[in-house]
């Protein structure tokens, strides 16, 4: 396992920045963010010129930080068709984002139910968009992962089964986040024992509370039993990045840069996560 740095969880610094200081702190690997959040900014998205990407793959090599995952994070359902055309679009710009910078895992969400629309309807979007997705980024030579999010159409344990079934032949894997399972009342464990062999990337952020009254406090201090989570992954043979995504400030936990970059740093090695 790996320790990595979601570059989300420093928004106000620039990418290169970013690096310098995950290395600084003795993180291996940084994650890329491309989505647009309201509280942060993307650092990468399919408009980064050649030149920016070709300073983060150098700044990258130099500091010998690998680029395991690129978060593509657009809404895929909304009912408006172009808009649907519009995120396929972006989530193809950020496979090829990926294999310019030699990040392996681009992983998307479905968003939520758009109102007025049935979610066997949803659903179908979302399968198609995942399957034309997936197939895009088998060609870059990229795995595409999908990520459940608590309020979205696709949220839970239960949708992973339910895609596999319905797009059997596509090689989309998991994105593994288990604050988001935990704060609707799931076992991330079940992630572990039924989806092993798709976990392609895990996220390290923590979940209290039950949606949609949560939060993501910072970790160690939410519901989420990490150690174990930890162990049973390794046990079975996952070796991928153990990302920190750090989010807590939206609820209220605000740190620093530098008490982020070490509490994350910290709770890594305190799972033996090198």
């Amino acid at each position: 396992m790996r320790s990595c740095l979601h570059s989300v969880s420093l928004p106000e610094l620039p990418i290169l920045e970013v690096l310098r200081e995950a290395k600084r702190h003795g993180y291996r690997a940084v994650e890329l963010n491309a989505e647009t959040l309201p509280w942060a900014p993307p650092h990468v998205t399919p408009k980064t010129t050649v030149a920016e990407r070709k300073a983060i793959v150098e700044s990258a090599n130099a500091l010998d930080l690998t680029l395991p995952a690129l978060g593509a994070h657009i809404p895929m359902v909304d009912a408006d068709p172009a808009s649907r055309t519009a995120a396929i679009a972006f989530v193809s710009g950020c496979i090829d984002l990926a294999g310019d910078l030699g990040a392996p895992i681009v992983h998307i969400l479905s968003g939520p139910l758009p109102q007025g629309v049935s979610r066997d309807e949803a659903w179908r979007w979302f399968a198609e968009a995942a399957a034309e997705t997936t197939a895009r980024a088998e060609k870059a030579g990229v795995v595409l992962g999908v990520e459940a999010i608590a309020g979205h159409l696709f949220h839970g344990v239960d949708d992973y089964h339910r895609l596999r079934k319905d797009l059997r032949e596509a090689p989309w894997r998991v994105n593994f986040d288990p604050s988001h399972l935990i704060v609707q009342g799931e076992n991330p464990m079940r992630v572990v024992e039924e989806l092993a062999d798709e976990v392609v990337h895990m996220h390290l952020k923590d979940g209290a509370g039950r949606f949609p009254e949560f939060t993501f406090p910072p970790l160690g201090s939410g519901d989420i039993d990490f150690r174990a989570l930890t162990d049973r992954l390794r046990a079975i043979g996952y070796n991928g990045a153990m990302s920190i995504e750090y989010e807590a400030q939206v609820y209220g936990f605000k740190l620093s840069d530098e008490e982020i970059l070490r509490s994350g740093r910290a709770f890594l090695s305190s799972l033996d996560v090198a």
